[in-house]
């Protein structure tokens, strides 16, 4: 149960009073100052004063059936349920603010924040989060695991994954010495997993996806299972264990064949196509990633730019620039005018600036790498690309005789290489 002063403050908050207009005729502010800090006990006679003010009950009566309600909602959510998620929530939401139960509503704004984040709804998560932020102080162990979780997502989802990881840390330190269903756990432990392989975290990836692995099977969640599967093939690629990889691509797609679903037999077709890259079998590569942007273009186009990206690179690496090229307005084409896809933006136009300058010296390409390119993925700690991108500018530094501006981005990328190495 929240503490009287906390769950005063709370609400005084959700509907905008400031101290003064509480306290008014009540009590004095610093009094209510701190009653809301929990530094004193209010008589009962205040209490009602300040709760009928507030439209509030003293006691949170209907609290355990509303809150075990919400939470059937977010596993839903959590499980990927979302037009019977998106359907129920108008009325859940009624019920949770008429209800005027404090932790429900607590849980309920937590767990909104990571609704809007699910359907992208970014302004209405941006002003969730601004609630989120001036009631954090009150949270509960349990409400600190979800709101750190929560964060990791939002930062995941900003390619801030340095942060993500840290935030899902975190929840991880709550959930070890707290009680939460094998389910959650499952998800926070995939969560960690999907963010140990973007920063190139390997064993921790393999480490964390292998625990959610084991839940879902126990569960005979095949979706969740295939997903596991699909990341465990992408770090032992990595490894170079490609015997490994090729099997867990292999059991994803009977999953995902069982299931009739595109979504996943895309992510396979792209995965398979790396696979047949680093093995140096081109053409068979283009057809799977092909394949994999057939699939992923009936659900959302955002997920075609890997694979666009890596015919690009296939086409390159053949000396095929006009196909190469091609594939690149495709690419560019699809990209919407925000900073959602700026990753695979620059992608694409270093490589059409590496295409269609193949025979000339580009000083436009220079400033684009050193300006643009290499700073956005510093800023995203994302060493792999660092490390590629800082190698290409040294590169032409060296063979336009500019050996010390080469000196600085060899040292660049070896330094990014070591921190990938070092994970």
């Amino acid at each position: 149960m929240m503490k009287i002063g906390d769950r005063i403050r709370f609400f005084r908050i959700q509907q905008g009073k400031t101290q003064d207009e509480l306290a008014n005729g009540i009590i004095s502010i610093s009094y209510l100052s701190k009653i809301e800090n929990n530094q004193s006990l209010p008589s009962l006679e205040v209490v009602d004063m300040l709760c009928e003010r507030l439209g509030i009950r003293f006691l949170d009566e209907e609290e355990p059936t509303l809150l075990e309600e919400l939470m059937v909602w977010y596993k839903r959510l959590v499980h990927g349920e979302i037009e019977a998620v998106k359907s129920t929530y108008p009325i859940l939401k009624d019920k949770v603010i008429s209800s005027n139960d404090s932790t429900t509503l607590i849980h309920f704004i937590l767990f909104e924040f990571r609704y809007f984040l699910h359907i992208g709804e970014k302004e209405a998560a941006k002003k969730t989060l601004e609630k989120i932020t001036q009631i954090s102080d009150i949270f509960t162990d349990d409400l600190n695991y979800y709101y750190h979780k929560f964060i990791g997502l939002h930062e995941y989802m900003q390619e801030q994954y340095s942060y993500a990881y840290d935030s899902y840390k975190k929840a991880e330190g709550i959930l070890l010495r707290n009680v939460f269903e094998k389910w959650e756990e499952a998800d926070l432990y995939y969560s960690l997993g999907l963010t140990s392989s973007r920063l190139w975290k390997v064993t921790l990836c393999l480490n964390y996806t292998n625990q959610a692995l084991a839940i879902y099977q126990a569960q005979y969640n095949f979706n969740r299972s295939a997903e596991c599967q699909i990341l465990l093939g992408i770090s032992y690629r990595r490894t170079n264990d490609l015997k490994k990889a090729e099997e867990s691509y292999l059991l994803a797609d009977k999953i995902a064949t069982t299931l009739n679903n595109s979504s996943f037999k895309g992510f396979i077709h792209h995965n398979l196509g790396y696979l047949y890259t680093i093995e140096g079998k081109s053409e068979l590569a283009i057809k799977h990633y092909e394949k994999s942007i057939l699939f992923h273009e009936q659900h959302n186009y955002k997920k075609t730019f890997p694979s666009i990206h890596c015919i690009i690179m296939e086409y390159f690496n053949k000396s095929d620039y006009s196909n190469g090229l091609r594939w690149v307005e495709v690419g560019l084409n699809k990209i919407p005018d925000s900073m959602d896809s700026m990753e695979y933006y620059y992608h694409f136009k270093t490589y059409q600036h590496l295409m269609s300058n193949a025979n000339e010296e580009s000083s436009e390409m220079e400033f684009f790498l050193k300006e643009k390119v290499i700073p956005y993925f510093e800023s995203h700690n994302n060493y792999k690309y660092i490390a590629e991108y800082s190698e290409m500018l040294a590169g032409y530094y060296e063979k336009h005789f500019k050996y010390k501006n080469a000196s600085l981005f060899y040292k660049l990328s070896n330094k990014s290489l070591k921190k990938i190495n070092n994970i």
